[in-house]
């Protein structure tokens, strides 16, 4: 049978560090309220709309120049691409499955 070790010391809670949102964009107490505030008005308008999305979009917008976001806007640089050529349906009439 193997030894088993003894834990002499006892780790408090109070010892472990809380978590600290992290605060990549330096924003101020103020804006940080801000931002809370605001993502949780955009959560309740958009329910289907997945909060980290929520909150890069309030990111974006709040970092990047006005006029850099009204040409993103403008210019639908941010939409999808759609492949208008690719055949999207059909009706299949028959078929055959052959072995190789």
């Amino acid at each position: 049978m193997s030894e088993m070790t003894e834990i002499n010391d006892i780790v408090k809670i109070e010892d472990f560090e809380r978590y600290k949102e992290k605060n990549h964009f330096n924003y101020t107490e103020m804006e940080l309220v801000k931002r809370s505030k605001a993502i949780k008005d955009l959560e309740k308008d958009y329910p289907t709309v997945p909060g980290m999305w929520i909150e890069w979009m309030y990111d974006v917008i709040e970092n990047k120049p006005k006029d850099e976001v009204e040409k993103i806007i403008n210019d639908k640089l941010w939409l999808p691409v759609v492949n208008k050529t690719r055949v999207s349906g059909g009706d299949l009439k028959s078929g055959e499955i052959v072995d190789s």
